[in-house]
């Protein structure tokens, strides 16, 4: 069977999630900073969540199955809708769109859903990079959504990290795994241009920050 078969889409995320809730399942898990999530929630605040592509495995175990869904959004690859389709196994709505097809769109109709009440989650370094830095579409998406932009890193005991563009983190079984939450950035409905960009930047800068503090956690 060719590794791209459409069969891959149906027996692929039924598996992954039963090996993750497996795996996530055996570590003992701490969140840190849980008051910028908590405040905000308090507020009955919607909030955008963004992470590295290479830490999203356990952001999906930790946002799981939430009362009310919360939006992604997917690249239209299908590398995107296996992962999008792993994410609606834990609990995820999902839009499909990219920097190249359909993205415009599908951040509106995210930033909708958002206003709406409806939380969202999107990667900061989207699903081809470059590792680490944050697009445009994060910001755009925080401002026309109106809601704040919440960075999230992963710390955990032990882990593989894998040669692929995004450094992505396989964690051990058994392990200790800290969830953290940096501090928010909000981005004014009339942030445009230079302005916009420099928000992004804050962001990269925190979300940064937060992985660097992730990398060096000491349990």
């Amino acid at each position: 069977m060719k590794l791209r078969h459409p069969l891959w889409l149906r027996l692929v995320p039924p598996i992954a999630r039963a090996v993750m809730m497996s795996i996530f399942g055996s570590c003992s898990h701490i969140i840190i900073n849980p008051k910028a999530e908590a405040e905000l929630e308090a507020q009955g605040q919607p909030i955008l969540y963004t992470c590295w592509h290479g830490q999203l495995a356990y952001v999906f175990y930790h946002f799981r199955d939430r009362p009310r869904k919360i939006v992604l959004l997917a690249s239209p690859s299908y590398d995107g809708e296996l992962v999008g389709r792993i994410a609606e196994r834990f609990g995820a709505m999902i839009l499909s769109g990219s920097r190249n097809k359909g993205g415009l769109a599908a951040l509106k109709k995210m930033a909708g859903l958002i206003r709406q009440g409806q939380s969202g989650g999107i990667i900061a370094d989207g699903s081809r990079g470059p590792c680490h830095r944050v697009q445009k579409g994060v910001a755009v998406l925080g401002r026309e959504a109106g809601v704040p932009v919440l960075p999230v890193a992963v710390a955990s005991e032990r882990k593989t990290v894998l040669n692929t563009w995004d450094r992505f983190e396989l964690i051990w079984p058994f392990s200790r795994v800290a969830l953290l939450f940096g501090e928010p950035v909000w981005v004014p409905p009339d942030a445009r241009g230079k302005a916009l960009e420099g928000f992004r930047l804050e962001l990269e800068k925190r979300l940064n920050r937060l992985f660097d503090r992730s990398r060096n956690f000491r349990f």
